[in-house]
């Protein structure tokens, strides 16, 4: 059965999974995808104007009707507004196009007087980092070594003021010290329960990727960018970059200055599938009321 279509055209379709089919009923489905996809997109633009997030939603592709409505389900127990526009049937199943608003912006309480942060220790982050990943290294790398990695060598805690060491882990640590100190600053924004909710919400929803940065330079896989900030903790979180090749060190203030969370850039992610820092944090604003401390 098919499952999803990636939207190229009107007289192109993609099917990305599919089982049993025949040329019969491939044919049919195409002269209908044909003849029904430039009013499902007059739809679409008309409910764009009224603040539907089409764009972000076409991307996603179409989905089969019974997933689209497992989605949408999700997305109203949120507080969404869904809108299911039907474009060709596959069997017994209509293939639609998911759009979606998100609820009305909250009303912002007033902020309370700023307190000051609350220091977060080098041995929290590695109890977070070895509480969200799969680590083989010995915590005590982190003294002769200056790196944890995970298994998958993706995402590390870095000491980037360590120097000493052998291996070739201590370039790690000079490719952190190069970032914050004369890299590419990325982005900043406060980490949070509310903000890794959103990208949870945004996994659901089949999102791929996000990226610190404003033009999508530096794509991470949405799940692990979400662990990221789970290792990291609450808190004003900084990203840098040394060069364009990344990695992406990311910094808490409330932790020591010299102690980051990297994480390498997926070099096959694709732009249009990429969501950039600040999407996900306006989603975050209107779904779940997202706000940093003053």
């Amino acid at each position: 059965m098919m499952t999803r279509y990636k939207v190229q055209s009107r007289s192109t379709y993609l099917p990305i999974r599919s089982m049993l089919t025949t040329p019969a009923l491939h044919e049919a489905f195409r002269r209908e995808w044909e003849a029904n996809f430039d009013s499902a997109m007059e739809k679409a633009r008309q409910l764009e104007k009224q603040g539907f997030l089409v764009e972000e939603s076409l991307q996603r592709g179409a989905l089969m009707e019974s997933k689209a409505k497992q989605l949408s389900k999700q997305l109203q127990e949120r507080g969404f507004q869904v809108e299911l526009i039907p474009v060709a049937r596959w069997g017994k199943e209509q293939a639609v196009f998911l759009v979606y608003k998100p609820p009305e912006k909250p009303v912002e309480p007033k902020p309370a007087p700023s307190k000051p942060l609350k220091p977060l220790t080098t041995q929290r982050i590695i109890q977070n980092f070895y509480k969200t990943f799969k680590v083989n290294d010995d915590p005590s790398m982190l003294g002769t070594e200056g790196v944890i990695m995970d298994v998958q060598h993706m995402v590390g805690i870095v000491d980037i003021a360590f120097t000493g060491g052998t291996t070739g882990r201590v370039g790690v640590c000079e490719r952190g010290r190069k970032a914050k100190q004369s890299g590419l600053k990325l982005a900043e924004f406060y980490n949070n329960a509310k903000l890794r909710e959103a990208l949870i919400d945004l996994e659901r929803l089949k999102h791929r990727w996000v990226s610190p940065d404003s033009r999508k330079d530096f794509p991470i896989p949405i799940n692990v960018f979400r662990k990221v900030l789970r290792a990291l903790d609450d808190g004003p979180i900084t990203a840098y970059a040394p060069d364009q090749d990344g990695p992406v060190f990311f910094f808490n203030e409330r932790a020591p200055s010299n102690i980051s969370v990297a994480c390498v850039k997926d070099i096959n992610a694709l732009s249009l599938d990429t969501d950039t820092m600040d999407y996900v944090i306006d989603i975050a604003k209107s779904a779940y009321g997202y706000k940093p401390p003053q």
